[in-house]
């Protein structure tokens, strides 16, 4: 129906194509402006998706996770290695008063004890002493130890690169699918601009009594159609865009900059 529309119209449809041609944009494309940034950043994946990557990484809290357990794991490595040091053990004491064996003591070799120890002169005494106890286990099983400790910082460093690798392929399919929205927003605004010609079209031609009242209907939901698809992918671009923004923490318009 609708190309026998047209068909009957072609000078109707000229003059209706260069009036909308002269007037405003129906539905400008406000989340994806044509700007040299934006086609260099859909355009040049091979620039644009290490900058990607990296942002992303950067953003992401299950790394700074990751990152934090292998300094906890580097840390019990150096307390593996200084562990024979809590074995060792320094002493001193220092005391002051009488000393009722020693205090009337001639000699060394003959003391004598005194009752009362008030009748005593104070004097003060200190000791000092280093100790250290040894398990033979512990003593065995060091080298062990430390191994261990360290096979599980090579453990948190695999688990970074597996999760830098998860993160890689999540920003490849978000990418590719904002490309991809991105595509199908440009064809549903083409699809509506002609979808507008139409109508215009068939107004003109109804209003001159050229054409019935289902060939306008039909015109109008031919339109209508192309409006509602027009902003199901418009919905469907913002919402791909505002997923990868989410995942790398910046605007893309960012990254299209730094990657120009």
């Amino acid at each position: 129906m609708l190309l026998a529309l047209l068909a009957g119209g072609q000078a109707s449809y000229a003059q209706a194509a260069l009036e909308v041609a002269a007037a405003p944009p129906v539905a400008a494309a406000q989340a994806s402006p044509p700007d040299n940034n934006l086609r260099t950043f859909f355009t040049a994946p091979e620039v644009v998706l290490p900058k990607l990557y990296e942002a992303a990484i950067a953003h992401s809290g299950e790394i700074a996770r990751l990152d934090a357990m292998h300094s906890v794991a580097e840390a019990d490595v150096k307390l593996a290695r200084k562990r024979l040091l809590n074995m060792l053990a320094l002493t001193g004491s220092y005391t002051y008063g009488t000393l009722p064996y020693f205090a009337t003591a001639e000699t060394s070799a003959s003391p004598v004890y005194q009752a009362n120890p008030f009748n005593l002169g104070a004097r003060a005494q200190f000791s000092t002493g280093v100790g250290l106890a040894l398990p033979l286990d512990l003593l065995a099983t060091r080298r062990t130890t430390i191994m261990r400790q360290e096979y599980v910082v090579d453990q948190a460093a695999a688990q970074r690169r597996t999760q830098e690798a998860a993160i890689r392929q999540v920003v490849i399919v978000q990418y590719q699918a904002l490309a991809l929205a991105r595509a199908t927003q440009q064809n549903a605004q083409e699809a509506l601009q002609s979808a507008n010609v139409s109508r215009q079209i068939a107004d003109r031609r109804f209003k001159q009594g050229e054409i019935q009242v289902d060939d306008q209907m039909a015109a109008m939901d031919y339109y209508s159609k192309a409006q509602l698809g027009y902003e199901e992918a418009r919905n469907k671009y913002q919402t791909a865009q505002l997923l990868l923004e989410d995942l790398i923490g910046m605007p893309i318009t960012s990254i299209s900059l730094a990657a120009k």
